[in-house]
């Protein structure tokens, strides 16, 4: 055998020796570490399960989890703008928030990977709650008197001989109770995200159509629209809606289950590792790309069962993300190239100055009040 060979083979051999070797003083030092699940607070460090659908994109300096359908699923490179048609960015804070069991945030985050948008709501609908729907819905004679009031029509879609405006042009918005299983520290458990559900009847939206189209309608127009397109359902010129089966509807498990489960797949596949009880400090410091523009490095100081924590996952998971979050905006989203077995976590080329300053204050800050 040539020298050069055997040199090459003997250092390979070193080399693999060395890697088994502190492959084994890791084994070591973690073998009997079985880090209990955590709540997030101000301060997370959370991996996300790419094979759920999930992307991180990073706009305007801020990494952003968006979830997307029918695309190449993990992680893009950073600085990526791509929004794909059915790319839905998840609100951290909600995301997070839920995870500790709020279910006002939970309300939210099943509107967002809904694309319902909540501020389109009508301020002036009235409100109904789920149990008082069914109740009306169910034969209660006060409660569907006041609904059929509240839609100004039958719930056999027939219409009402009086005239409530506000109730033909603005409808109702239903709580409608969607139960999202969560697991919270561990912990199996289902919120119920109480949604708001907008129903208008038919012939409502067909007036409000028509009006829509005119600059200040009257009371009057209104009501002579409403009345020629009652006049028509009346004489059976046009058909009935079924009110009763659109609102059962609306409220059927079929329609919790779809409303769930993408909820659902975004809480499953986010795993918080450490929390601001496991970060001891945070500094800052800065460097200068080729064109002279500042980039800012954090530097995380870890408790030691911060440090073990992100040591057992990583050792695993290259090539995987995790998202830094900071009071509800992820400042980073570093990869994991090698094993995190420091006790310092260095967030590098981060670009917003203001950005990394407000969380690091946080961070110390937090620190300090503890």
């Amino acid at each position: 055998m040539k020298p050069s060979i055997k040199v090459g083979l003997i250092v390979a051999a070193a080399g693999a020796a060395l890697g088994g070797a502190y492959w084994g003083f890791g084994e070591f030092q973690l073998q009997n570490f079985n880090p209990q699940p955590i709540k997030p607070d101000e301060v997370a460090l959370v991996a996300v399960n790419t094979d759920l659908g999930f992307s991180i994109r990073v706009a305007n300096s801020v990494a952003q989890l968006v979830q997307v359908e029918g695309q190449q699923q993990g992680f893009q490179a950073p600085d990526s703008n791509e929004q794909g048609s059915d790319a839905r960015r998840i609100p951290m804070r909600e995301l997070l928030e839920s995870l500790q069991g709020n279910e006002e945030s939970l309300v939210r985050l099943v509107a967002v990977l809904n694309k319902i948008d909540l501020d389109d709501l009508q301020p002036g609908m009235t409100t109904w709650n789920e149990a008082d729907l069914r109740k009306a819905l169910s034969g209660d004679m006060a409660l569907e008197k006041k609904l059929t009031e509240d839609l100004n029509i039958q719930l056999d879609g027939t219409p009402l001989s009086e005239i409530r405006l506000k109730s033909i042009l603005n409808g109702i918005q239903v709580l409608c109770e969607v139960p999202v299983k969560v697991s919270i520290e561990g912990t199996p458990q289902t919120l119920i995200a109480k949604l708001p559900l907008s129903y208008q009847p038919t012939l409502a939206k067909e007036v409000s159509n028509i009006i829509e189209k005119k600059f200040e309608p009257s009371t009057a127009e209104i009501t002579g629209h409403y009345q020629e397109i009652a006049f028509k359902i009346t004489k059976g010129n046009q058909p009935k809606e079924n009110v009763r089966a659109a609102l059962e509807s609306l409220i059927s498990e079929s329609k919790k289950s779809g409303l769930a489960r993408r909820p659902e797949q975004v809480l499953q596949g986010a795993v918080v590792l450490v929390n601001k009880s496991m970060v001891e400090s945070a500094t800052t410091s800065q460097r200068k790309d080729e064109k002279g523009n500042p980039i800012y490095t954090v530097h995380l100081n870890m408790t030691e069962d911060g440090r073990k924590r992100l040591w057992k996952y990583s050792r695993n998971q290259k090539g995987s993300n995790l998202l830094v979050v900071v009071n509800g905006i992820a400042i980073a989203a570093p990869k994991i190239t090698t094993e995190l077995a420091g006790r310092q976590l260095d967030l590098t080329d981060l670009r917003e100055k203001r950005l990394v300053e407000d969380a690091v204050k946080t961070i110390n800050e937090l620190k300090k009040t503890n």
